[in-house]
């Protein structure tokens, strides 16, 4: 933030509305949401952190991630605007959920292939998450109702390495929480197979030949990795992403929760 900077004082005027709107242990998660340790900033004082984090994500083009987390949490809170900090287009119907963050991919209303079989099925329009839900996610309902935490987290957060990686270590009750928090609902396999394999019975959300654009075995990731990690190539039709692993044991599945991985997708239905 230099004095040759055009936006200085509407940066300066963004720091202040931090310090001023968000504890410190709400800077602490604020900061995990954005995948950096608050401790890791530079400077002892709250001011001097929120500087440095404000110029960490100004020099990398990321200024609008963290102007859009705080719309989602403080959406009272009146902030200045920024020209061109690289705000992505937002696309036609979808929509971010104002609690989480999780962006909501539109699935027009239409028929399409369902099932093994590929039978001729219809559904109405309805919004599906984009990705799983991770453990970011997953922290703000934890912290908003008190409910029990996965057993991988370490104390009260899990590691900030996971933040964007899909929530484990849940089980369908705890899906089913957190969709009635959210007031949303967990979509029956219907809906989700539609967000998957498009409306033309694609045996993989990128078509119908398996190629390694999800995390198996092939790829010997041996661990979670971050929601998104192989898009685009991975993504379906729709934009909906790391669909293919859940697709192929959608016959395990319950309300989009796969037992052994836990997988959660939460969906919205039109009126």
């Amino acid at each position: 933030m230099t004095s040759a900077d055009p936006n200085r004082q509407k940066l300066t005027q963004l720091r202040k509305l931090l310090i001023q709107h968000f504890s410190l242990d709400e800077l602490r998660v604020l900061c995990f949401d954005l995948g950096l340790e608050y401790e890791d900033l530079p400077g002892s004082t709250r001011t001097t952190k929120m500087h440095g984090l404000i110029e960490y994500l100004q020099r990398r083009s990321k200024l609008y991630k963290l102007l859009a987390e705080v719309r989602i949490q403080r959406p009272d809170v009146i902030l200045p605007t920024f020209e061109n900090h690289n705000s992505p287009t937002a696309t036609n119907k979808n929509y971010v959920e104002p609690k989480t963050g999780l962006e909501m991919i539109h699935i027009p209303g239409g028929e399409f292939l369902y099932g093994e079989e590929k039978r001729l099925a219809y559904l109405p329009d309805y919004w599906i998450a984009k990705t799983p839900v991770t453990n970011a996610h997953y922290l703000r309902f934890v912290q908003t109702t008190g409910y029990k935490r996965p057993i991988h987290w370490e104390g009260k957060y899990p590691l900030v390495e996971i933040a964007h990686h899909p929530v484990t270590y849940i089980d369908w009750q705890d899906a089913a929480a957190f969709a009635d928090w959210l007031h949303v609902q967990l979509p029956p396999e219907e809906e989700w197979e539609k967000a998957a394999r498009g409306i033309d019975g694609r045996d993989y959300p990128w078509g119908k030949k398996w190629k390694p654009y999800a995390n198996t075995e092939e790829t010997g990731a041996e661990t979670t990795t971050p929601v998104g990690f192989y898009s685009p190539s991975g993504d379906s039709l729709y934009g909906c992403v790391d669909m293919s692993v859940v697709m192929l044991l959608s016959g395990l599945a319950v309300g989009m929760i796969h037992i052994t991985k836990c997988v959660l997708y939460v969906v919205v239905r039109g009126s």
